[in-house]
């Protein structure tokens, strides 16, 4: 009977250990639960948080026809920070886009917000800068003629360029009233090989010049044309010089060249279009004998002259030697 007693009561004592180990379990996997629950703390405090910078386009929201927009950044920087396993998504992804809204303003400088989305929501974002200052302006927009220009002692002596087709002949420049109205050209260089004796094609880009050369910042309707630069055999052709006064009679004046006439060189049917080389004589003023040099005048489809300058003498009629 003894036995039987001190039998029970440990039975009784284990099973009291094993509902308190229970016990203590159920406890802490509902903390755990919990934990989770509320935001996943106990996770953050296992999982190191990382942090990027990402360069973003700027995109500008505005009424392209009618204005145009300067002043703003092209990119703006977008700093996100959580979770590496978000931060390396955003990364690789590339997803998210910056703007600006511009749509309601008009012309004049305005500081406007700029706004991104696409950044997951259990990451923290900030953007830099996060307010811009921009210019708009009405646009103005006009149709230029492409002007191809090259280095002409790449060209083979005794060929010559007799035309230049470009595709398209034109193009459309846009931009500030300014700048578009600062336009006088729109060129673009053909890079050719030492002694181009043939036709040769090209893609070119172009750039919008103003009257001294400089380059004007402007939207073209195409950055670059398909030049085509047509080279031939020059031809030859004997042609007398002929004085175009200016400033007086021509038959107040006796007027003689040395050389009395040069060889030009060039295309054929230019070559053919041509008797004389007029060479104009400014006599103003002029009331003795006088010798001048002067420097034969340039023309398209004409390369060369076996003499570029000559001599000439101009003799009013009504006085003597």
């Amino acid at each position: 009977m003894k036995k039987f007693s001190q039998s029970r009561l440990l039975s009784l004592v284990i099973s009291f250990v094993i509902t308190m180990l229970l016990s203590t379990y159920i406890m802490s996997t509902r903390s755990n639960t919990n934990g989770i629950a509320n935001g996943g703390n106990n996770f953050s405090n296992i999982i190191p948080e990382q942090r990027a910078t990402l360069k973003v386009n700027l995109l500008l929201q505005y009424d392209t026809d009618r204005y145009v927009v300067t002043g703003a950044p092209k990119t703006v920087n977008v700093k996100i920070q959580g979770s590496g396993a978000l931060v390396a998504a955003a990364r690789s992804r590339n997803s998210i886009q910056a703007s600006a809204d511009l749509q309601n303003l008009g012309v004049g400088q305005h500081k406007v917000v700029v706004a991104i989305r696409g950044v997951n929501s259990d990451l923290r974002s900030t953007v830099e800068p996060q307010m811009i200052t921009v210019n708009v302006v009405k646009k103005e927009t006009k149709k230029v003629p492409v002007r191809v220009t090259y280095n002409s002692s790449q060209i083979a002596q005794g060929y010559l360029v007799d035309s230049i087709d470009t595709t398209p002949e034109s193009v459309t420049v846009s931009g500030p009233e300014t700048n578009v109205d600062a336009v006088q050209s729109v060129v673009g260089q053909v890079t050719l090989s030492k002694n181009m004796k043939g036709p040769m094609s090209q893609s070119v880009q172009l750039q919008a010049l103003d009257k001294d050369g400089n380059a004007v910042e402007v939207n073209m309707s195409q950055p670059s044309v398909a030049a085509k630069l047509n080279i031939s055999p020059e031809d030859s052709k004997k042609l007398s010089l002929r004085a175009n006064i200016q400033n007086g009679e021509a038959s107040d004046y006796n007027i003689t060249f040395s050389p009395s006439n040069v060889t030009a060189y060039g295309a054929s049917d230019i070559l053919d279009s041509l008797d004389n080389l007029k060479i104009s004589i400014d006599v103003k003023n002029m009331t003795q004998k006088t010798t001048q040099n002067v420097t034969l005048p340039t023309q398209d489809g004409i390369s060369r002259y076996s003499d570029q300058n000559v001599k000439v003498t101009i003799t009013p009629k009504n006085t003597t030697d």
